[in-house]
């Protein structure tokens, strides 16, 4: 229990610095130049407002999420070495928990993903339509793309940058999602283990040592 619950707070120890390294402003400034640009015409203002509040949001619910359970790995570590069962409860119930929260959250996230491509698909539209050379130069360096699908920037033998920008963000979540498979079976064990445990663990109970009775030492004289 010790050892799983170990890995367990090193994986969300690493995911809470890999974001805080995320917000460093030298993590892809050139893409942050543009989705937190607040000066972009409308309606491409627009679709930066939405897409800056999409990346808070689920940011900070990531990160929040990773302290979370660096915590909670912190309680069941201290229970692991206790041996109380109280401790082990209390940790078992806010794992559980926390797991139920992880699942709700994936399967939001997943069906938030058509709005997430018309979002993406209208952001790169609008660049085109209000002539964002800035952006437009910053996209189509990162994702190896030029124009739109249905617009008047086309380009020969390169993606399209709307369907590019999807696919790219479209992989990362794909890639995040590979990555909480093994993190959620990790906790699944976590959780029946621990449940083993408060089941076939002996209770400890302490007894009081019982003084052992003075013999009479007269009587036996006069024996």
């Amino acid at each position: 229990m010790f050892c799983s619950v170990l890995v367990m707070l090193l994986c969300s120890v690493g995911l809470v610095v890999w974001g805080a390294f995320m917000t460093d402003s030298s993590y892809d400034r050139k893409l942050k130049d543009v989705v937190f640009n607040y000066n972009s015409s409308q309606p491409l203002a627009d679709d930066k407002f939405n897409m800056r509040s999409w990346i808070y949001s689920s940011y900070w619910s990531i990160w929040g999420l990773c302290v979370i359970a660096a915590i909670i790995a912190i309680i069941g570590l201290i229970a692991a070495i206790m041996r109380n069962k109280a401790v082990i409860a209390t940790f078992l119930v806010l794992l559980i928990v926390f797991v139920l929260i992880e699942i709700s959250g994936s399967i939001t996230i997943w069906s938030k993903r058509g709005s997430i491509r018309r979002l993406l698909y209208r952001f790169a539209n609008d660049i085109y339509a209000t002539s964002s050379l800035f952006d437009i130069s910053v996209i189509q360096n990162i994702y190896q793309c030029c124009g739109v699908r249905n617009g008047g920037w086309t380009c020969p033998n390169t993606p399209p940058c709307d369907t590019a920008v999807f696919n790219s963000v479209d992989n990362a979540m794909m890639i995040a999602g590979i990555i909480m498979i093994p993190l959620l079976l990790l906790q699944f064990f976590i959780i029946g283990f621990s449940a083993l445990v408060l089941r076939i663990e002996p209770r400890v109970v302490k007894e009081r040592k019982r003084e052992p009775e003075k013999t009479n030492t007269e009587e036996t004289w006069s024996s």
